[in-house]
């Protein structure tokens, strides 16, 4: 399923502000956090599981993923794609910084980065907080740009569901209102469908309950369906949620 880019660049602007402790937390690595970044954007919030998980920028350009799909054409460019920077003077080490797009103005591009404001000791990462930068077609720190259209699409969204007004939760409880659940959502309806799938002895991941439908609850909805001869594709609806309801 693509992700819609309107959806994308609303997720992506909410990096903005951030420094890179949420990812030293999440990844336990702790190192300069563009790549990192770009990673968690694509593959936790679009969904793109093929993206290697290589946090050196000039390791991923290696990768046969980034070979399939670099080029320099940088007005081509579109909310999603990854943009790789040469900054340090030195391109035979590699690309060293990178971003991600969430605009083309039509003559120049809007990259979200992390770790690009650094102290005079050169430790970014100490200092550093993601923000939106701008660079023209014809920049000449750009290297190359990681053409990812095949992941995004221009459609419409699906239009939010309606809130549905509950009674006041007891304490130590809480209310839920079902959506169709998948990767990528949040909220009680997903914390919901965690308590269920660890009640029914199924792993969701080591953060258990926390609302954020990764890619361990899906692989825990997966197995439900498997075993339960539901159908596998890891949306939670109306069928898998009667299932697991049952006892």
């Amino acid at each position: 399923m693509k992700m819609n880019r309107n959806k994308f660049v609303k997720e992506a602007k909410k990096r903005v502000g951030n420094s890179g402790e949420y990812l030293f937390k999440k990844y336990q690595i702790r190192t300069d956090w563009c790549l990192m970044q770009v990673y968690d954007l694509e593959h936790d919030t679009a969904g793109v599981t093929e993206i290697p998980k290589n946090f050196s920028c000039s390791g991923f350009m290696r990768t046969e993923f980034a070979k399939a799909r670099k080029n320099r054409e940088f007005k081509t460019a579109e909310v999603g794609d990854i943009v790789f920077i040469e900054n340090n003077g030195n391109a035979r080490d590699g690309a060293d910084h990178v971003g991600i797009v969430v605009e083309n103005t039509g003559h120049s591009f809007k990259l979200l980065e992390g770790n690009v404001r650094g102290n005079s000791m050169g430790i970014w990462y100490d200092t550093s907080t993601s923000d939106i930068y701008e660079y023209d077609y014809y920049n000449s720190s750009l290297d190359w740009i990681i053409d990812m259209s095949e992941f995004f699409t221009d459609d419409e969204e699906e239009p939010e569901e309606e809130p549905v007004e509950e009674p006041a939760a007891e304490e130590g409880t809480f209310t839920v209102t079902l959506r169709t659940l998948r990767k990528g959502m949040k909220g009680n309806d997903v914390k919901a469908l965690q308590r269920l799938l660890f009640t029914d002895g199924y792993s969701v991941g080591q953060t258990f309950d926390d609302g954020d439908f990764g890619e361990c609850t899906e692989k825990g909805v997966m197995e439900y369906q498997t075993d339960h001869k539901l159908e596998v594709d890891g949306i939670v609806g109306a069928q898998t949620f009667a299932e697991l309801w049952k006892k």
